[in-house]
């Protein structure tokens, strides 16, 4: 199975592919991806607080930038880490199609 789109536009997983890989996880022997996959989910609900929280609290601003970026660079490190362990288990390949 081919995803549409595995990656949004800034290259971290589309809440499509985070169902997949959830779904697919349940068949790995261990619950790692099922981790990973709510590690991923809980940083874009952070990132996404972070636009909220900008807007509420202007005076730490600065600092709200900052854990912006940083729950950036964790979604593309979760992002990463998911996909290279669904190589690893056999679950994707290297064109990113699921394999059934």
């Amino acid at each position: 199975m081919k995803l549409e789109k595995m990656f949004d536009k800034r290259g971290i997983l589309t809440d499509e592919a985070i169902k997949e890989f959830k779904r697919l996880g349940n068949g790995v022997s261990c619950e790692c991806p099922e981790h990973l996959v709510g590690l991923l989910i809980a940083a874009k609900e952070f990132t996404s607080y972070q636009k909220v929280c900008l807007k509420e609290k202007g005076e730490d601003d600065l600092t709200h930038q900052w854990l912006k970026s940083m729950s950036l660079n964790f979604e593309h490190l979760i992002s990463s880490t998911i996909v290279n362990l669904a190589r690893m288990e056999g679950l994707i390949d290297e064109d990113n199609n699921f394999i059934k």
